[in-house]
């Protein structure tokens, strides 16, 4: 089929009939209003709540949204599948509190996911707060760790591409596929292995560059000393998780012990310095390396 998505053969609202947001928040009020005052009308919204200490789930509420209040913080991942699984639409769009939503955008994704049948998910252009475009499309994670760090000569696409890993930041997903998160991540890597997921059951992921969806990266909970750490141990316990999962827990270990080495090389280093806060992220990196390596959750 050939792929057409000019403005004026949208019809927006039959689009958003056939999508529900689900998005989740951890202490995300300050994220999350900007996130639901984005809403075009006529969008289904669930915000399942992870136990927040702010007025979250308040601010939903009050914009309409379904809200699921779970007893604990279960993770990203896990909160995802809540939603989903309450969800009644043909379409699921995930989208973070700190993603802003625009109707055109979702009507683009759900005429692209009508030119290709087989695409299981399909992903939004991302722009961060300054308007400036983000790659939020890769290879998959192993294959990725190969290339350059720095690939700015890479062009931008010019229409919609088939893609290895499409960032969880927002994401449509076919509803009729059935793909759930690996709960088992508590946070980082989840997009990672739905994808591969989808991958191995020979489904496609899309980017949909004209459809574009603002960004702010890593805002959706409020910053601080402690919640950098938290990330810093999350990050590196999923990422010997994924690569179990990937190449089998020989390759996974042999990681970690290569992980133990350089992040407490680095600890080390960053002490004498007094260069704190790297300090306090390698300690907690080598914590989830320590914490997956005796067969623990980060």
């Amino acid at each position: 089929m050939r792929w057409a998505a000019e403005p004026e053969r949208l019809n927006t609202a039959a689009a958003l009939a056939r999508v529900c947001v689900v998005s989740v928040a951890y202490n995300s009020a300050d994220a999350l209003r900007g996130m639901l005052a984005s809403l075009p009308p006529g969008l289904g919204v669930i915000v399942v709540d992870n136990a927040s200490a702010d007025d979250s789930p308040a601010l939903a509420e009050a914009a309409g949204a379904r809200v699921i209040r779970n007893g604990a913080n279960l993770g990203f991942g896990a909160g995802c599948n809540i939603g989903m699984n309450a969800a009644e639409a043909e379409f699921l769009l995930l989208a973070n509190p700190d993603t802003r939503l625009d109707g055109a955008a979702i009507a683009r994704l759900v005429a692209a996911a009508d030119a290709f049948p087989d695409a299981a998910i399909l992903a939004p252009m991302l722009c961060d707060e300054t308007g400036a475009r983000v790659r939020s499309w890769d290879v998959e994670q192993l294959h990725r760790r190969k290339l350059a760090r720095k690939r700015d000569a890479e062009p931008w696409p010019e229409g919609p591409l088939c893609a290895e890993f499409l960032s969880g930041a927002c994401l449509l997903l076919r509803a009729s596929e059935g793909l759930r998160f690996d709960e088992a991540f508590f946070l980082f890597y989840e997009d990672d292995a739905i994808c591969a997921a989808a991958r191995a059951k020979g489904r496609s992921l899309v980017l949909v560059p004209d459809a574009v969806m603002h960004h702010a990266g890593g805002g959706s909970s409020a910053p601080s000393k402690a919640l950098s750490a938290f990330k810093a141990r999350h990050m590196a316990w999923s990422r010997l998780h994924y690569m179990a999962l990937m190449q089998g827990d020989v390759a996974a270990r042999r990681e970690a012990w290569a992980r133990v080495w350089h992040h407490g090389g680095k600890a080390v280093g960053h002490g004498i310095t007094l260069r704190l806060d790297k300090l306090r992220a390698d300690v907690a990196g080598l914590g989830g390396t320590l914490a997956w390596l005796r067969g623990k959750h980060a």
